[in-house]
């Protein structure tokens, strides 16, 4: 219907690269030489990545195609020598997610390196040599640290490139709390080396490592504390578990202690994105479809570990600030997940029909009802609500759902078995009943034991059905 939108440096990378193949440019201008920079130089992380490589993959390049190639090498090792340069402010140059309280524009570390390339060629030049020989174990980081001194003074002093980079960054949290973030940007940068530590097993000796950074941090700027710990939480993909380095500075402080702090909005915003996943979970029904079953299923994970790095990290106490909040907030998701596993023998026993016959006077039997093809919303509930039921297995047990869930699952298993096994009688029994529809509704049934036991259970279906 619509051809393919594609940005404009798609459209750059479509006339370079065809089919993974370098095409042969006979001749480039220099103003296209250029707008190809131009396009090189806007384009994300990724799209140079894979530009590069298309390029190197192909080495017969004519002259034209050849400088292309060097233009964009240059940008790949400008960008990874401003990566490793700016390392501790990167991720707070990004869309500010719902953690985020530090943030600057996308483009502002962009604007930063070329300031500084400009203003401090001999530095840039460095840095790019240290980033392409970089080696964790021998490399020192004080070209980079250098970096970060420089670009923090540029940004106060507002003065020639800096102007745009103080510009810009004003319309995020501003050039001052930029540079702040510069200042310590050091520290932070050894601090993010022994994360993975300080987020493992705490001992005495990480401890003291961790409390001296950070007195590292306060003692560049009193009020820098709040902001080491947002540098930290940036880089971390589970941002809440800067609750664990928080806790560690602290020695696990009361929540009373920590929520008159200034570091409580580190507290508050885990309660904060509690009540997010909170909404969806409890905005899921079975006729939602798969995809609201999966986000649904990865809320009550998420929620699972924020409740626990909360109370692992902090003193709660039922009556605390917090401790209060989280009860209501664990009672909310079990109440709501345990409401949605009841009605599964019912969304199940929809999919797959039974109709009431009379075997006697007194006696009334359910046997499945074949007289119409499977209905496709009945089965897309059911597999729905059973793939969510699946996926909330590992976080049943901290949800405080699990014996719910496992009473629901007991009633759709039997339901499942008897189903099975009734169908297969009628088709054993030939009487007058269609067979493909028979074993239409013995693959949903097979579906169905897939997600309420495991693939095993379904192949087992499978194959009584082909061999009835």
């Amino acid at each position: 219907m619509f051809g393919e939108v594609l940005t404009p440096v798609q459209h750059a990378g479509r006339r370079l690269c065809a089919g993974g193949k370098a095409l042969s440019l006979t001749q480039i201008t220099e103003s296209k030489a250029e707008l190809v920079k131009g396009l090189i130089e806007r384009a994300p992380d990724s799209a140079i990545r894979s530009l590069l490589m298309a390029l190197s993959a192909d080495h017969g390049h004519d002259e034209s195609l050849t400088r292309v190639q060097m233009m964009v090498e240059a940008e790949a090792g400008d960008r990874q020598a401003r990566n490793f340069a700016f390392a501790p402010i990167a991720p707070l140059c990004a869309a500010p997610g719902p953690f985020s309280r530090l943030s600057f524009p996308p483009r502002t570390l962009a604007l930063i390196w070329r300031a500084m390339k400009d203003e401090a060629s001999a530095e840039t030049d460095a840095a790019r040599s240290l980033a392409y020989n970089w080696n964790s174990t021998e490399s020192s980081p004080e070209v980079f640290d250098r970096l970060c001194a420089l670009a923090a003074r540029g940004l106060r002093e507002r003065q020639g490139p800096f102007a745009a980079v103080a510009a810009l960054a004003d319309q995020g949290c501003g050039a001052e709390s930029l540079a702040a973030c510069l200042d310590i940007a050091a520290v932070a940068r050894r601090a993010l080396e022994q994360m993975p530590e300080w987020l493992g097993r705490m001992t005495s000796e990480k401890a003291a490592k961790l409390r001296l950074a950070y007195r590292d941090a306060v003692a560049i700027a009193e009020d820098a504390g709040p902001r080491f710990f947002e540098m930290l939480a940036a880089h971390l993909s589970e941002p809440w578990l800067i609750l664990r380095i928080i806790s560690g500075v602290m020695d696990r402080p009361s929540e009373t202690y920590l929520a008159a702090s200034e570091l409580a909005t580190f507290g508050e915003r885990v309660l904060d994105d509690i009540e997010r996943q909170l909404a969806t979970i409890s905005a899921f029904k079975p006729t939602s479809g798969g995809q609201a079953a999966h986000l649904a299923a990865n809320a009550v994970h998420t929620v699972t570990l924020e409740v626990a790095e909360l109370e692992q990290s902090i003193h709660l106490t039922p009556q605390g600030p917090w401790g209060k909040r989280l009860a209501r907030q664990k009672q909310a998701m079990a109440a709501t997940i345990e409401a949605q596993m009841k009605g599964a023998d019912a969304v199940v026993a929809q999919a797959l029909p039974l109709q009431t016959l009379r075997m006697g006077p007194r006696t009334l039997r359910g046997v499945p009802r074949l007289t119409h093809d499977p209905d496709p919303a009945q089965i897309e509930r059911a597999t729905t609500l059973l793939t969510f039921m699946s996926e909330v297995r590992p976080s049943a047990a901290a949800g405080g759902f699990a014996s719910a869930r496992a009473k629901a699952l007991e009633e759709v298993e039997q339901r499942l078995d008897s189903y099975v096994e009734h169908v297969l009688d009628e088709i054993r029994a030939d009487d007058g009943v269609d067979p493909d529809r028979a074993r239409a509704f013995l693959e949903v049934a097979a579906q169905l034991c897939g997600l309420a036991r495991d693939e095993q259970a379904a192949q087992i279906v499978r194959r009584r059905a082909a061999a009835a």
